[in-house]
């Protein structure tokens, strides 16, 4: 019997690779066989005037597994011809804290209404699924898939993280890794959604509750909704060091005049360097714009310092001793950073997006990414209002 399609009275086709040599599917003349059927392609390619259509990737995680799906679209897409940029559109369904989302909720309404209300951080930030579904999560998802009909260019921006060799004798690497999101030195609050560890991809789980009776697997815990994690510097053998401070040096450029928005009379020249140096117990950067902003150019730098203890008379001091008081310093538009610690045998760990990265020496970030993938394109339903 002749495979399907090819002419009348063609010869039947046999694959020796294939157990009792399957027929595989009969391929015109200049085409190409492949020894698997599922892998020959097909026999005409897309011959039509218009340009195709963007295909949907709905992506269900957390800001760690988001992350990971960032790099790779970074890495694949860097070696492709830009057109390739306009094939993808990325719908993120966000499960636990994900600043991404809380940025794109105050984009887009409904995005907000759909994935960021009370009631669905509540189902995924329990650890076992519920005996009945409180509403339609497969719906509100296809909900999402149906009206995504608007494309959001998030900007991708750098990060260079300078990582300490696992053989004493050997020398540090660098490893590059892109985020849309924020860049975190601190305190550690909760677990990391996910960790980095080389070139390895982080290993990755989701457990969403099905519509079936209860004694399935529930949300990891890393999904739930808590509030937002920050890492720990691991300071071993650094003097006066202290679980709740950093001895940090941070070094950032500033965007030129016009493009960086100043705040409390701050002076600094256009381009120029500006160096901090002290104990501080957070560092933030991030690459989102404000609340419902359009997606900017440069970095913003929220850096959290511990002051000492007011003296205050004894007859007023409580059994309990007094917390220090605790300062942010805010500064936008922000070209380049590098931060490192104060002493240079301490070690770092930074959260990017999400991912942990342990044993960082120091690391560098760039407001923009080098190749020619220069901003993740997510799907939204295009309106503010939800």
């Amino acid at each position: 019997m002749a495979p399907l399609g090819a002419p009348p009275g063609a010869p039947p086709t046999h694959n020796p690779h294939l157990p009792g040599g399957t027929s595989v599917p009969w391929v015109p003349s200049g085409g190409v066989r492949s020894p698997h059927p599922r892998l020959s392609p097909p026999p005409s390619c897309n011959c039509s005037a218009l340009p195709p259509r963007a295909v949907k990737v709905v992506a269900v995680g957390g800001a760690g597994y988001h992350s990971t799906l960032l790099r790779c679209f970074v890495r694949h897409l860097g070696a492709k011809s830009p057109e390739w940029l306009g094939y993808l559109r990325f719908l993120l369904v966000p499960l636990g804290t994900h600043p991404v989302a809380q940025y794109l909720g105050s984009v887009d309404g409904r995005y907000g209404a759909a994935f960021l209300d009370p009631p669905w951080r509540e189902l995924f930030g329990r650890s076992e699924p519920p005996a009945t579904e409180p509403f339609n999560v497969v719906g509100r998802i296809l909900a999402y898939v149906a009206g995504a009909g608007a494309t959001h260019l998030l900007p991708v921006a750098e990060a260079m993280l300078t990582c300490k060799h696992k053989f004493p004798d050997e020398d540090s690497y660098q490893k590059f890794v892109p985020f849309v999101g924020v860049v975190k030195v601190g305190l550690v609050e909760d677990p990391p959604a996910a960790l980095g560890d080389g070139d390895e991809v982080p290993t990755l789980s989701l457990a969403v509750p099905s519509t079936s009776p209860p004694g399935g697997a529930g949300v990891p815990r890393e999904a739930a909704a808590t509030p937002p994690a920050s890492p720990s510097m691991a300071a071993a053998g650094t003097p006066g060091s202290s679980g709740d401070a950093l001895g940090l040096q941070v070094d950032y450029w500033g965007a030129p005049m016009g493009a960086e928005r100043r705040r409390e009379g701050e002076r600094r020249e256009a381009g120029a360097k500006t160096s901090l140096r002290g104990t501080f117990r957070s560092l933030h950067v991030s690459r989102l714009p404000g609340a419902g902003d359009p997606p900017g150019s440069t970095l913003a730098m929220t850096l959290v310092t511990r002051e000492k203890n007011k003296k205050v008379p004894t007859l007023f001091l409580s059994k309990r001793p007094r917390e220090p008081d605790s300062k942010s310093l805010v500064v936008e538009g922000i070209t380049r950073l590098i931060c490192s610690p104060r002493q240079p045998p301490a070690l770092l760990t930074v959260t990017v997006d999400g991912t942990q990265w342990d044993d960082i020496k120091f690391f560098q970030l760039a407001a923009q990414w080098p190749s020619h993938v220069k901003h993740f394109p997510v799907g939204l339903f295009g309106t503010k209002a939800p």
